[in-house]
């Protein structure tokens, strides 16, 4: 719910883009954010933002809401806005996730765009956030085999590999899609398969990490960081190599602390020797 401090910024910046102002009213609608988010204070900088030609910033303040569905203006301007990001790809996941229809539609980059987004992808040194999201601006017959070509590209960290096969999760794709893991190659469905967060394995071995520390509570967010990096490069395939949550809780912080890692000894010196070469 807005506070009177919001509502009182929120005036004034409304007032602002009457006088065309947008630079005053983006100030005072990111004071009034800095409260905490607002749906109406974080719809509304979107909106100017947007106007103002900067659809990227927009898309940056709406991804800082803790929900874009429920409020019906957020989940609007979150649909102006990826239209126009021309973010096909999000767009389409919005409408698997929600089982509805967008009310505006969004459309892919132009081809030509869409080459140039793959071509600089594949020249750069650095995967960064920005080249990730550009892949959102492709249309699905290009967007899929070139995700599945980076999921079978050695050179690719795991944080991409992730990323990657969560937003083919989100987009229910129903074809069977190869990723290179540890270096094997496996395939999974993305329909058939949950989010990282929602994997049942997931879920119980980071509980039982939690629970080992519950003691440490200083500790607890570095192992919930190894154990999230170790899981993480396990994904979609986590269950295949972990057939015992706590156990792998154990062995993990065990690791961790002293080199041992038990009966998981081998699948983690594999996770932190793939790891390590791919930060180098």
């Amino acid at each position: 719910m807005t506070n009177v401090s919001q509502a009182n910024l929120l005036a004034l910046a409304r007032a602002c883009e009457a006088k065309g102002d947008s630079e005053g009213a983006i100030a005072n609608l990111e004071e009034a954010l800095r409260s905490g988010f607002d749906n109406a204070v974080g719809a509304e900088l979107a909106k100017v933002y947007r106007l103002n030609g900067q659809e990227d910033q927009a898309y940056a303040v709406l991804k800082t809401a803790p929900d874009l569905f429920s409020d019906q203006a957020l989940f609007e301007e979150y649909q102006q806005t990826l239209k126009a990001n021309h973010y096909l790809i999000e767009a389409l996941q919005v409408k698997h996730l929600t089982g509805g229809q967008l009310e505006i539609p969004v459309e892919a980059a132009s081809l030509a765009q869409q080459q140039e987004i793959m071509q600089n992808f594949r020249k750069a040194a650095v995967v960064t956030n920005v080249h990730y999201q550009s892949l959102f601006k492709l249309d699905l017959p290009s967007y899929l085999p070139f995700v599945q070509s980076l999921l079978l590209d050695p050179s690719q960290g795991f944080a991409l590999r992730l990323a990657l096969c969560e937003d083919l999760v989100k987009l229910g794709i129903d074809q069977k899609i190869s990723v290179l893991t540890l270096g094997e190659v496996k395939t999974f469905v993305p329909s058939t398969a949950s989010l990282l967060r929602q994997d049942p394995v997931y879920r119980e071995a980071i509980g039982s990490v939690a629970d080992k520390l519950r003691r440490r509570p200083s500790e607890l967010p570095l192992y919930l960081n190894e154990a999230n990096l170790a899981l993480g490069s396990l994904y979609p395939f986590i269950a295949d190599y972990v057939s015992n949550p706590d156990s792998f809780a154990k062995a993990l912080l065990s690791y961790l602390q002293k080199q041992g890692g038990f009966e998981y000894q081998d699948l983690l010196d594999r996770i932190y020797q793939k790891n390590a070469a791919s930060f180098e």
